[in-house]
């Protein structure tokens, strides 16, 4: 789990906390005698995701500390992973016209997309983060089905009509999860 990583927890319709996974294990820990159905997403992707609350603080840090690495091949300080990948000669032949190695192009363009938030990859990873949440919390609710509609149709103005009956908290979420959607 990335440190970068950031999650949010709810009470039944209400915001509890966020933060990273540490911070906010240990601020629902607390919690947790006196709250119940404690759900908690992934602000990067919308998954809802369990985290174990048992044993003493110092038990939880040892249970979700990073793993020592291990001794790899190639550059794993640097986070590098070799896998195949297989492209048309076209692209290959591109490729090879560049003045930087194949996986060096690859790469940056790869970051390129990921640093533009109005790219459709990333619009489309808004939205499906946005989908899994709201499914997840308001699958009960009327005009769920609707605000998916216009969440994926990009209608922006549409999706806010239909929640604005929703519990502030929810809202709050929603819109902070598809910012990048439209």
């Amino acid at each position: 789990m990335n440190s970068s990583t950031t999650y949010t927890a709810f009470s039944g319709d209400r915001y509890l906390a966020s933060g990273e996974m540490m911070e906010l294990i240990l601020k629902i820990k607390q919690l947790q005698e006196t709250t119940e159905n404690i759900l908690i997403f992934n602000d990067q992707n919308g998954r809802q995701i369990d985290f174990d609350y048992t044993g003493s603080e110092q038990e939880i840090r040892e249970r979700y500390a990073e793993p020592e690495p291990t001794k790899k091949v190639g550059r794993p300080k640097l986070g590098v992973i070799s896998r195949e990948i297989t492209l048309q000669k076209k692209h290959w032949d591109w490729l090879d016209q560049q003045s930087a190695s194949a996986s060096a192009i690859i790469r940056k363009l790869i970051d390129k997309e990921l640093d533009d938030p109005n790219s459709e990859s990333n619009k489309m990873l808004a939205k499906q983060a946005t989908d899994r949440f709201m499914s997840a919390m308001l699958g009960d609710m009327p005009n769920y089905e609707e605000a998916t509609r216009a969440l994926y149709q990009g209608d922006k103005q549409m999706l806010i009509a239909l929640i604005h009956n929703y519990p502030k908290d929810i809202q709050e979420y929603i819109f902070k999860l598809s910012k990048n959607a439209f």
